[in-house]
């Protein structure tokens, strides 16, 4: 480093001293052995007190000045992550680019499936309800899935795997809200249009019952009978829960169509499915993510909510320790 960086490094670190400090004295020469220690410590103490724009100056100086430093990967990371607590979608907007910023200069970080976590939650957060602009859903999906791909032995695995339910979820009811508008206002052939995106791109959907009965239905009123039969018949095979069940089994018998047996253990998979939307969204099947709303107690939020709760509990710890090796040293 040239004596000019070093000189700037060190005027700028007094500065950020004795802001934080209320104007007391600074100590130079502990400032001259390590500064970029100096930076990340006061880094870190602007973050746990929500001073953000300070904190980012501290990162950022330290990124500037000292491209060998051991807490390059730490101050890339928590400029992102003030991004992020300090709110707001120009700051959201900030921190996604920010979090994959970090993830393209520290691939093998411990911290780089926290980073993609956090553009997961980003996006999502950007979501609309399903009756809406589907962009951020899409979006959110791609990520989940790179998550997926790139980390597959992340312990958040399994919230991501919830996530993408929840987002397919969401995209789906969205086509099949639209092909119900038209199911009602008998326009058969967008509302099988719809309808046939929606079981063949989703098969999870939590309301998949309903989507094959109202595609079957339409299919018929187009009078295209071969293709109905295909979709009363998955009806019959692995939906005897369904309100629909019996009126598919006559339908494919009005059509003198074989009356396929239940499979037991599809049936037990579409189950799981069907019972974690009825309990999400309680009670009437209709009320599908509140009115048009977004399920509040999917089991990923509370999942990140806890993971919030951990992140900031290590950020005061990290802090905690600097602050007694800064105390340490003063004595």
């Amino acid at each position: 480093m040239s004596w000019k960086k070093w000189l700037f490094a060190a005027g700028l670190t007094g500065l950020i001293l004795l802001t934080a400090c209320g104007g007391k004295k600074a100590g130079l020469q502990e400032q001259a052995v390590l500064p970029d220690k100096t930076l990340h410590e006061n880094g870190l103490e602007f973050l746990t007190k929500s001073q953000f724009i300070k904190a980012r100056l501290s990162f950022q100086t330290l990124i500037n000045t000292y491209d060998e430093s051991p807490y390059l990967e730490k101050a890339k990371y928590y400029i992102a992550y003030s991004y992020l607590r300090e709110g707001g979608i120009e700051n959201l907007i900030q921190a996604e680019q920010a979090f994959k910023d970090f993830k393209l200069f520290f691939p093998a970080s411990d911290l780089a499936d926290d980073a993609q976590a956090h553009v997961i939650k980003i996006n999502m957060h950007m979501m609309k309800e399903p009756n809406r602009d589907t962009t951020y859903a899409l979006r959110s999906r791609v990520e989940v899935q790179n998550f997926l791909n790139e980390f597959p032995d992340s312990p958040l695995v399994n919230e991501m795997r919830a996530r993408l339910q929840y987002i397919e979820d969401t995209l789906a009811m969205s086509n099949f809200l639209k092909a119900k508008f038209y199911h009602r206002k008998n326009f058969s052939k967008a509302s099988a249009s719809r309808l046939r995106e929606c079981v063949a791109q989703y098969p999870h959907f939590r309301y998949r019952d309903e989507a094959l009965f109202l595609l079957a239905d339409s299919l018929d009123k187009l009078k295209n009978f071969d293709e109905s039969t295909i979709y009363y018949a998955q009806l019959a095979r692995g939906f005897p829960f369904s309100k629909y069940f019996e009126e598919a089994r006559d339908r494919l018998r009005k059509l003198e169509k074989p009356v396929p047996e239940v499979d037991q253990r599809l049936a037990e998979e579409n189950k799981k499915y069907y019972e974690e939307g009825k309990s999400l969204f309680g009670g009437s099947r209709e009320a599908v993510f509140g009115s048009f709303g977004l399920g509040k107690d999917e089991p990923w939020r509370q999942m990140e909510k806890q993971r919030d709760r951990e992140e900031r509990e290590r950020l005061k710890i990290e802090a905690g320790k600097t602050e007694k090796s800064a105390a340490k040293k003063s004595k």
